[in-house]
């Protein structure tokens, strides 16, 4: 099979599958990418320049990887399948743009998650410059790695993650919608959220259930001012731990007197029956507050 038809494209992935016997691990959550366009659409959205640093998780064959690296990018890798590092040696492109694939490409064999990015990086890449993460999250896992990297120091300038469509809807959603919720508000009141693009899931190989989405995450230029961030977060999934009931239902938690919940909740400006989800991250920000006050 000539390497010049992108990994990415089904009749190369099919025969790098077939050549080194690969089974795809359903506990990992493997599903490759078999869509040039689709790829291409993430690169665009990581506004992928020559001489950009990028931090990518997850390689799995190379299939955004090669296209990261002909976009003129340096990439380091986290990967924990130790099948893969075989096949990324042998088929991402030997050479780019005149340079050899070690000057360009690190594998970096660990779990993102337990990542040191000063070690792993260290002579790699500088991460005084500004660095770009992208991936293509595991559905199992994406959650906890879009935390990690936001609660991480390093200092990156986005993150470009495709990720299960439920999920990307919830991180993009607005008050008074069904996807808004304690997730949604966690990402935005630290991230700027845009929506890049959707993708099928004939886009993969195998192909799974559900859809997937790419979301942009940038740092908020104008950070919410948020006095205790842990409290804040408390506040915020206690009001929506019961969905459908009102503001002062949900507020019980703090405050066990009714009169003077619905006391506070006046105060502060909103009705009385006021659901959580009609709520703007500004509004949970002044009732943290107001709650932090009184207790």
């Amino acid at each position: 099979m000539s390497n010049n038809m992108p990994i990415a494209n089904p009749v190369r992935t099919r025969a790098i599958v077939n050549r080194y016997l690969m089974r795809t691990k359903k506990n990992l959550g493997q599903n490759f990418l078999v869509d040039i366009p689709a790829i291409k659409g993430i690169v665009a959205a990581a506004d992928i320049k020559p001489g950009d640093q990028v931090i990518e998780i997850g390689p799995g064959i190379g299939s955004l990887t090669e296209q990261l690296l002909l976009a003129g990018a340096k990439v380091l890798a986290y990967e924990v399948d130790k099948d893969l590092p075989e096949i990324l040696h042998n088929e991402l492109p030997q050479t780019i743009d005149g340079e050899p694939l070690a000057d360009r490409f690190k594998l970096v064999m660990k779990d993102v998650l337990k990542a040191n990015f000063k070690e792993d990086t260290a002579g790699f890449l500088d991460l005084n410059q500004p660095v770009k993460i992208v991936a293509n999250l595991p559905y199992y896992i994406t959650t906890p790695i879009i935390f990690d990297l936001i609660d991480s120091k390093l200092s990156f300038t986005s993150l470009t993650l495709m990720m299960q469509k439920e999920v990307a809807d919830r991180l993009v959603a607005q008050p008074k919608t069904k996807a808004y919720g304690p997730l949604t508000i966690a990402v935005q009141s630290r991230m700027q959220v845009e929506l890049a693009e959707d993708v099928k899931s004939s886009s993969f190989m195998p192909r799974p259930k559900v859809d997937s989405a790419v979301v942009v995450l940038t740092p908020l230029v104008h950070k919410y001012d948020i006095e205790d961030e842990t409290f804040f977060n408390q506040v915020v999934k206690g009001c929506f731990s019961q969905r459908r009931k009102t503001l002062a239902n949900n507020l019980k938690a703090f405050i066990k007197d009714k009169d003077k919940r619905e006391e506070l909740i006046t105060r502060l400006g909103f009705d009385l029956k006021v659901r959580p989800e009609e709520l703007t991250i500004t509004d949970f920000i002044k009732l943290a507050h107001a709650l932090k006050s009184i207790s």
